[in-house]
């Protein structure tokens, strides 16, 4: 058993090393993907909130670039930079909007509040 707690502490130190390090990283911005879109839509094709979110962002005219998380490796690891989890994920500018969030985009764009 003492051989385990060593190294079980070895473990604990080095997440706790990495956790620091990624913490200290600045967050992921819209403008870091896109410096022609205020608005990156992160998505999937089977995702029905993803469409929701589609059709609000072209019902209020936002120009957005939308990145099929599943199109490529490449836009798989932007959205796990970006912070993904799950879809939609939404950035405005420096704001991270994960879910279908009509009342957040609104806000962040500075439209009108979503009905």
């Amino acid at each position: 058993m003492r051989i385990g707690i060593p190294a079980l502490m070895l473990v604990l130190l080095g997440l706790s090393a990495a956790m620091l390090w990624r913490s200290g990283q600045q967050q992921m911005v819209a403008a870091d993907i896109s410096a022609e879109h205020e608005l990156v839509f992160f998505s999937a094709p089977w995702c029905g909130y993803c469409d929701r979110a589609r059709d609000w962002f072209d019902e209020q005219r936002v120009d957005y670039l939308e990145v099929n998380i599943e199109s490529s490796t490449e836009a798989h690891r932007l959205w796990r930079e970006a912070g993904g989890r799950g879809v939609p994920l939404v950035l405005v500018g420096e704001q991270r909007i994960p879910g279908y969030a009509p009342a957040a985009y609104a806000s962040a764009l500075n439209l009108a509040p979503a009905h």
